[in-house]
Order: structure tokens, then C-alpha cells, then sequence
């Protein structure tokens, strides 16, 4: 699967663009934009996804332009990973995550953090976790940043003794 490394401007009416397709001019203009993407709850081993609990990524966004720019929407999906033995070929999307809006305006030169969470029920499986940064520059021009782009393991939660769910789970099993 190739990263997409560049940032490339999407019209603002879909429709209006569907409309007018032959009259698009497609460009891949340069936003100044550097982010990087952290998992503070992740292991040594990598980032593990644990199964009806919250998995947490913060993006460290650098606005390196003149003009502000705005974080509009951060989304993702889980797919197949690429070269697995019983992979397909070309990745497949297993699962989207729910897009968060987030409007954060950061100004010329400015840096934030900007958290994203979200929740899957999986199988155990190793997966690609596939994040996007929908941005917008001071003109309204809207672009899409790949922000990471990893192998994930999803995993069940752990079990304790010390849980009480555990053992209503396994009077339910042994009396239901």
C-alpha cells in the first residue's frame, strides 16, 4: 500500500464537482503542515487495541505557513495488513472509525495536540490503523493528510480475578 505523502485539495461541493467533473483542474498544492502521531497508552511491543475500550491518539499538528489553518475533521479506518499470509492483495477496509469533528484553529507557526479517541469489537487480529486529518487553509481550501498508517494488534481486555464481571460472566455460563 503507498502512503499518500502529499496533501491534495478537495472542492468544497461535492456535488457541484461531480456536476462539473471534466472542469476539475486536480492539483497537489503544498501545505506546510507537519503532524506527528502518538499513542501514550501503547507498549514497547506497538499499539494495541483493546477491545470496548477507548484507544487514544494525540496529533501534534505544526502549522509552518503564514496563514492559520484549521484541524476540520479527524477520521480512519481498520484494513486487512498488507503482505499477511491469507491477506488480500490490496488491503481491505475492515472497519471505519467514527470521524470526529475537531475545528481547531491554529494560528501561523503554532503547534497543538489534538486528541482522538475511538472504541472497536474485534476479533484478535493484527490490522493496518489508517488515520486521516481533514485540514483547511485561511482561503477555505480543504485537504487531506494522512496522519499514520501502522500495524495494530487488537486484543481482548485482560482478565483479573479481582474483576466482578468475571464471575457474574461465569455463573451465567455455568447456571444459563
Amino acid at each position: 500500500m503507498s502512503q499518500i505523502e502529499d496533501l491534495r485539495e478537495i472542492p468544497e461541493d461535492a456535488a457541484a464537482a461531480a456536476g462539473a467533473a471534466d472542469d476539475i483542474n486536480i492539483q497537489s498544492p503544498k501545505l506546510s503542515v507537519d503532524i506527528s502521531t502518538s499513542f501514550p497508552q501503547s507498549e514497547v511491543f506497538g499499539v494495541k487495541l483493546v477491545n470496548n475500550r477507548a484507544t487514544q491518539a494525540i496529533l501534534d499538528v505544526s502549522n509552518n505557513e503564514v496563514e492559520p489553518i484549521t484541524v476540520a475533521i479527524i477520521g480512519g479506518s481498520l484494513l486487512t495488513p498488507l503482505g499477511a499470509p491469507g491477506a488480500p492483495e490490496t488491503p481491505q477496509v475492515i472497519r471505519n472509525l467514527t470521524a470526529a469533528k475537531i475545528g481547531l484553529q491554529i494560528p501561523a507557526g503554532g503547534k497543538e495536540s489534538v486528541p482522538f479517541s475511538f472504541v472497536q469489537e474485534l476479533h484478535p487480529q493484527d490490522l493496518t490503523l489508517n488515520l486521516v486529518a481533514l485540514l483547511q487553509n485561511s482561503e477555505g481550501a480543504v485537504f487531506t493528510k494522512q496522519v499514520y498508517s501502522e500495524k495494530v494488534s487488537v486484543v481482548e481486555a485482560p482478565v483479573s480475578f479481582f474483576d466482578p464481571q468475571m464471575y457474574v460472566q461465569c455463573s451465567a455460563q455455568i447456571h444459563g
